[in-house]
């Protein structure tokens, strides 16, 4: 009789990282290395294997653009369950070989049917803009050089919150939906930095980066908060060419959380770093 195979070991992942020298989270295929395509999927599968561990499935909460952060990037790891380490010394041996822009912020076991993705519940991003330069903030904020009418600012992201067809604000594959349900946007000031954040049950490609350049279009007087609702109302091949071009920089964009069954609310919005 054939001996049943041992589920493989489950862990839960809570990452943080600085994306500036990464495209993205997810691996970009066997040749990244070789290419000099840097991810952080690739770059934990790297540790793994250089440790011995033989890894079964690595998936994230979502995909992060190249060059958007992570607070709390959450992940799902299995390996095989012949050998592997308890969730302490496989902390040990992440903490010892991770580069100096990635950290691991918890590790604990998990159930193997787990999904970093699929068992979301939602998924909150955080946008930093400077008004001011910043010697030091550069690689983490946008430093908008013109003065930002916050009252339009504030009236032009409030405009995306609800159940919205994002198609204008989004690159989507042929065949995807632009639907999304943006459970809330705020608002807030901290010294020099203005935040704006959204939470959303899912995000698509650059959707938040053009979310973001929309508003500040509107905050410069270059655009009016109305064209934002009228292109969520009736979306454009034009208005997405648009939006397009206005997208934010990636420097300033975080993956600030992923809230899973039971979790609790996030309290309001705060600066990663503090620009007086």
């Amino acid at each position: 009789m054939a001996t049943k195979p041992l589920p493989p070991a489950a862990y839960r992942l809570l990452l943080e990282y600085d994306g500036s020298r990464f495209h993205g989270w997810q691996k970009q295929g066997i040749q990244q290395t070789q290419d000099g395509i840097r991810t952080v999927a690739g770059s934990l599968e790297h540790i793994l294997h250089q440790a011995g561990l033989r890894l079964v499935t690595l998936g994230g909460s979502g995909r992060t653009d190249s060059g958007v952060h992570a607070l709390g990037q959450v992940a799902h790891l299995h390996l095989e369950a012949k050998g592997a380490p308890r969730p302490g010394e496989l902390r040990r041996i992440l903490d010892a070989a991770l580069p100096q822009d990635i950290a691991l912020r918890d590790i604990r076991t998990c159930l193997p049917r787990f999904h970093a993705r699929h068992d979301a519940v939602d998924r909150t991003y955080l946008y930093q803009i400077s008004r001011r330069r910043s010697a030091f903030g550069k690689p983490w904020i946008w430093w908008v050089k013109r003065g930002l009418d916050l009252d339009r600012l504030t009236r032009a992201w409030m405009a995306f919150e609800g159940d919205q067809d994002l198609a204008s604000f989004a690159d989507l594959d042929t065949e995807e939906d632009g639907r999304s349900r943006i459970l809330r946007c705020e608002v807030a000031e901290a010294g020099a930095l203005v935040l704006l954040r959204v939470r959303a049950t899912h995000f698509f490609r650059r959707q938040v980066r053009r979310m973001v350049g929309a508003s500040v279009a509107c905050a410069l007087g270059e655009e009016e908060p109305r064209r934002i609702l009228e292109d969520l109302r009736n979306p454009t091949e034009a208005a997405n060419h648009d939006w397009g071009a206005k997208a934010a920089p990636a420097s300033g964009l975080f993956l600030e959380r992923v809230r899973y069954p039971g979790d609790p609310e996030l309290g309001p919005p705060k600066p990663t770093l503090e620009i007086p």
